[in-house]
This record gives C-alpha cells, sequence and structure tokens, in this order.
C-alpha cells in the first residue's frame, strides 16, 4: 500500500454530488460489495442535478449567486426550497429502490425530521453580481452547526446503510433549509468518529489545470492549504472549505474523488484522486 492507500476501513462517510454528469450506479454497487464484508457507510448525496431538472419542468429557471469569497451556489428562496425539497426526496427514493434491488438494507433520514443535522438559515446573502457586492433577501440555505450522529449509529447497529439528502433543520423554526452536502458530510464524519471522509464528484480530483487531468493533485495536508486554495476553481473551492473543516474537527483523511469510474469509492481509498489529511 502507498501512503494515499486505506487498507480498512471500519466506519466511513461518502458523499456524490448531484451535478449532472456524476454516475451513482458505481457507487451503490461499491457499497453493495464493502458492506457485504462487514464495514459501515454513511452515505450523503447532492440534488442539484434533479433540481435542474424539475425547475424546468415546472418553468423555473435557478438563480446561481456567487460570495465575495469566490463561493458559487444556488439561491434558495422559498418556491425553490418546496422544489428542492422534492428533488431530495425523488433522489433518496431512488438510491433506497436501487439499494433493495441489490438486496442492500437502506434507511432514508431526512434531517429536519429526524434531527440529524441542525442549521442555522442565512436569510440574507451578500454576492457579488456585476462587479459589485449586494444583499439578497429570502434565503432559505444555510450553514451546519451541529450533527447527532445517534440515529446514524442505529442504522449501523442494525447492518442498515444510512442515506441523507443535503437537508437539515433550522435551529429557530425547525423547518427544512438547503445545506452544502459537502460540509454536512464533513460534519456527519466528525461526529461519528469517521476513519474517512470521501467526497466524490465529476472530475478526478484537484487539479492545477482544469484541462489538464494529469495536473491533479494526488496529496495535501493542512500546511499546504493556502496553496490548495489558490489552485482550486468553481465548485472545489466548497469541496475544500468541507475537507478542511472535517480534518479540523479530527477525521483522519479526507479523499476528493472522481464519481465516473466503475469502483470510484474503492479507487479513491487505493490511492485515486486526491488525499488529504492534517
Amino acid at each position: 500500500m502507498n501512503e494515499t492507500s486505506i487498507s480498512k476501513v471500519n466506519k466511513g462517510v461518502v458523499k456524490i454530488g448531484g451535478a449532472r454528469g456524476n454516475d451513482l450506479l458505481p457507487l451503490l454497487k461499491d457499497l453493495a460489495r464493502r458492506t457485504g464484508k462487514g464495514e459501515k457507510w454513511l452515505l450523503v448525496h447532492g440534488a442539484s442535478g434533479y433540481m435542474e431538472d424539475l425547475s424546468e419542468k415546472c418553468g423555473f429557471e435557478p438563480k446561481y449567486v456567487t460570495s465575495p469569497g469566490g463561493y458559487r451556489s444556488r439561491f434558495t428562496g422559498k418556491k425553490e426550497k418546496d422544489i428542492f425539497r422534492y428533488a431530495c426526496n425523488a433522489l433518496s427514493t431512488e438510491i433506497n429502490c436501487q439499494f433493495s434491488a441489490m438486496g442492500v438494507p437502506s434507511g432514508l433520514l431526512y434531517p429536519d425530521i429526524v434531527n440529524t443535522a441542525s442549521a442555522r438559515r442565512k436569510d440574507v446573502l451578500k454576492i457579488v453580481e456585476n462587479g459589485r457586492t449586494r444583499l439578497l433577501r429570502g434565503n432559505y440555505s444555510g450553514t451546519v452547526t451541529a450533527f447527532d450522529p445517534a440515529s446514524v449509529d442505529d442504522l449501523f447497529g442494525k447492518n442498515i446503510l444510512p442515506v441523507i439528502p443535503p437537508l437539515a433543520s433550522d435551529v429557530k423554526t425547525g423547518e427544512a433549509v438547503n445545506v452544502d452536502g459537502d460540509r454536512l458530510a464533513a460534519a456527519a464524519a466528525s461526529a461519528l468518529k469517521a476513519d474517512v471522509l470521501v467526497i466524490l464528484s465529476n472530475v478526478p480530483g484537484l487539479l492545477e489545470d482544469l484541462e489538464k487531468p494529469e495536473s491533479l493533485v494526488t496529496m495535501g495536508k493542512l500546511a499546504d492549504w493556502e496553496k490548495l486554495e489558490n489552485i482550486s476553481k468553481g465548485n472545489m473551492k466548497r469541496k475544500l472549505l468541507a475537507a478542511r473543516e472535517a480534518l479540523e474537527a479530527n477525521v483522519p483523511v479526507v479523499k476528493i474523488c472522481d464519481s465516473r469510474l466503475d469502483h470510484p469509492l474503492t479507487n479513491g481509498l487505493e490511492g485515486g484522486g486526491t488525499t488529504l489529511c492534517p
């Protein structure tokens, strides 16, 4: 084994992006094989592709905004929140059905119902538009403030694979708010004392040049973080933020890997993608 490989996982968290280009089925098959060997995995999924499809069918165009720090996200107003909740439910149910067909017991945990994840809603967003900073109100997304691992550990004890969408319960109102799936997975990995957090996306990992897969950064440490952040572009910035939060919360290793491979989880654990450690 090389230094980027993990030979054994007792408990892990894997997050797969919801954007178009991510391939879900290979991950589910990989999880079925690994959980069949006794590993415990929590699956956190995104839903942006489903959200875009549903919005299009409803004649509603999603609005994407960029923060002054360069983080790109989807604005979630009241109408968007309802569509996103439906998209999350639809994808979670599809995942559950796929696992059932594979003979894998899985359980859907909706954070705003079973109180796994809590978040603070950000009603007002500061965004950059046409080179100018302005405030955008009526937002229903939030930042994860806590993760209660009890429901996940309960399913682990019953040999059931938990599935969680990118939703959380607002600390003030209890209503569902949209949260970043990568950061939700980071909070879950820390609370569960997971051996590893694997973030799967539709790219090979952190690339120095987005047009050149061979420019993959295979390894990074917290001491290198300023350099890593300067390399990152677009959505990779948020994945690096989630990775840092996980590492600083005592998760031993974070992998950012390609979801489009035949065995995406195993490939990452065996040294593929980008390995990040303290």
